[in-house]
């Protein structure tokens, strides 16, 4: 029998987060005399994110700073500051035409929040037959997202990996989800861990040796859960460390089979021998979290779940054989499993100020919602009573004095020094792209880093011929020396921009100066920088040449040479007077097959 006193108290534990962010609130300046001082209070401030919804789940917009009331432990505090996020929502109201096949563009339609989300494809701690609905979901949110949507695309594996950064292009989406670096994968720990209720009990004579083998699989399941426990915890780390830079709400939506927490026993001999206390490693996380306003929707991707103790085709080991007790135990394991997955789960998300969904077999309509909800909130802020770093749990309760209204925010913090928790970078993750250093491009050509449309462009990218080149030929192109030797195959590049966004000045004989970079960086799967190229074009013309430039767009070809296989390739323009920069992604796969074709088609118009 579960205790439950015993669950809830495991429960309670996981699911404490915080975050108090430092922040000068007072300074006062005395006058300039010798005698006097310059006296700066300091104090931190609390932020919340207050997500309200009616009975239906609907965002409920143009509640007042009156309907809410703060609690800190119970006492009333004095909200500092106030802000709805969401209420004026942009509404795209027409659709953007396809392009012919091979031409892409960097026209980016308007975000439809400041808000940006994160879809994280937990491999890690999910079956393989889960792996596939879970691909299958995503995609099929991605082709109906609302347009002006960011999302970025992050892989858990042996690894965490950035498979898109952030866009709003469904098509480039819906290819990194597609990707072969993206097929299903059996978890390594999917055999030995009991968590998910779908193993079987062994067939043994003899009570003693019942006891033996199970006390030996709880040692190899609590060693097994261990280590996907810290790395999961590490990922998500990670996650908050790169986030963090990011101004305003992040959205983590989390599709998972669970953390298996071991929030109680398993049963068995010993079996609390074996238990390990996740508090101060949970801690840290949701504080790291909740640090850098990053909301956790974990989404079950088992959908909803069945007991197996019920299966006719596939009955538990010994059930057939007359074995009562068997069905009884599977059962046992099934439901205290799914409820430690389902703990662990509403544990982050509680802490973090976001919603758990389970039991449903509606992924991207559950992922919709998380979106949405994300993307419609009220961010409230107060100072804390209590100034010191000291460790203790607060208790934070919002009010909202409008019937019908239910309210969803983390539901308090420890008073940790957060920055005591900051780890290494290890991916780059941005919801805009950085501006250039001078002439210098490479912060914009990095992976991943998000289209900038500062410069609106289109190119047209397709093989030079169907076959590869020669090994030993001429590489145009900066190749990775591990590449050298490859065949590789030639594309040719095509950029259209228009005139009128080059920005000149004007010499003293009237001539008009100007100036453009094109640059190409291939990167594979893994992030890792295979090819690169730039060219700098230095534009001198006459006044008759300007004013036709003005009317008529500006074009270049370049060609690159590519390996074989997964490529990301990154184009960009540099406006060498103004400094704007334009940049545009394209997941592609070159192969040593006949008419290879880049994908995906981008659905974005011409600018």
């Amino acid at each position: 029998m579960i205790d439950l006193s015993r669950v809830r108290r495991y429960a309670a534990i996981a699911a404490l987060g915080a975050t108090i962010l430092p922040s000068s609130l007072v300074a006062q300046t005395a006058t300039q005399s010798p005698d006097d001082f310059t006296l700066r209070a300091y104090s931190r401030l609390t932020l919340v994110d207050v997500t309200a919804v009616d009975a239906k789940g609907n965002p409920v917009h143009g509640l007042p700073q009156s309907a809410f009331t703060v609690l800190e432990d119970g006492k009333p505090q004095t909200i500092r500051s106030f802000t709805e996020i969401g209420k004026d929502t942009p509404v795209v109201t027409r659709q953007l035409p396809k392009l012919p096949p091979h031409i892409y563009t960097n026209l980016q339609p308007a975000p439809i929040s400041n808000s940006v989300n994160v879809l994280l494809l937990d491999a890690l701690n999910t079956r393989p037959q889960d792996q596939i609905f879970v691909k299958q979901e995503t995609v099929n949110y991605i082709k109906n997202m609302p347009a002006g949507t960011r999302v970025a695309i992050l892989l858990l594996g042996s690894s965490l990996r950035l498979l898109q950064g952030f866009t709003s292009d469904p098509e480039i989406l819906m290819a990194a989800v597609k990707t072969k670096k993206n097929r299903a994968l059996p978890s390594p720990f999917s055999d030995t861990d009991a968590g998910n209720g779908d193993s079987a009990e062994l067939d043994v004579a003899g009570a003693d040796a019942t006891s033996a083998i199970q006390e030996f699989q709880n040692q190899q399941m609590a060693f097994q859960a261990d280590i996907r426990n810290r790395m999961t915890l590490e990922a998500l780390n990670q996650i908050a460390a790169y986030l963090a830079g990011i101004k305003g709400r992040k959205n983590l939506i989390w599709l998972t089979d669970g953390m298996p927490l071991q929030m109680y026993p398993q049963g068995g001999v010993n079996d609390l021998a074996t238990m390990t206390d996740y508090t101060r490693d949970m801690r840290k996380t949701t504080d790291m979290l909740t640090a850098a306003q990053i909301a956790v929707y974990p989404v079950d991707a088992r959908g909803v779940t069945t007991n197996p103790a019920g299966s006719v085709v596939h009955p538990v080991t010994g059930f057939a054989n007359g074995r009562g007790d068997a069905a009884a135990k599977a059962t046992t394991a099934f439901e205290m499993g799914n409820a430690q997955n389902h703990l662990a789960m509403e544990a982050v998300a509680d802490a973090t100020g976001g919603v758990a969904f389970f039991n449903t077999n509606g992924l991207k309509e559950a992922v919709g919602k998380a979106v949405a909800n994300g993307s419609n909130y009220y961010a409230l802020s107060y100072v804390p009573p209590n100034a010191q770093f000291d460790g203790v749990f607060h208790k934070i309760t919002v009010k909202v004095n409008v019937p019908g209204v239910h309210l969803a925010y983390r539901e308090g913090y420890f008073a940790d020094d957060v920055a005591r928790n900051e780890i290494a970078p290890g991916i780059t993750l941005s919801t805009k792209a950085p501006e250039p250093y001078g002439s210098n491009m490479s912060a914009s050509m990095g992976r991943g880093v998000p289209t900038s449309s500062q410069l609106l462009f289109t190119v047209r990218v397709e093989p030079h011929s169907d076959q590869m080149n020669p090994a030993g030929a001429k590489v145009l192109g900066i190749l990775d020396p591990r590449l050298q030797g490859k065949q590789l195959r030639r594309y040719d590049v095509q950029y259209s921009l228009p005139g009128q966004q080059i920005v000149f000045t004007q010499n003293p004989d009237k001539s008009h100066q100007g100036g453009l970079e094109f640059d190409i960086a291939a990167y594979d799967v893994y992030g890792k920088l295979i090819t690169s190229l730039s060219q700098s074009i230095d534009l001198k013309l006459t006044e008759e040449r300007f004013q036709k430039l003005q009317r008529s767009p500006f074009q270049l070809q370049q060609a690159v040479d590519l390996p074989a296989g997964e490529i990301f390739l990154r184009l960009g323009i540099l406006d060498t007077v103004s400094d704007k920069t334009g940049t545009v992604e394209i997941p592609m796969e070159v192969t040593n097959k006949p008419d290879t074709k880049p994908v995906p088609q981008n659905l974005l118009q011409h600018p």
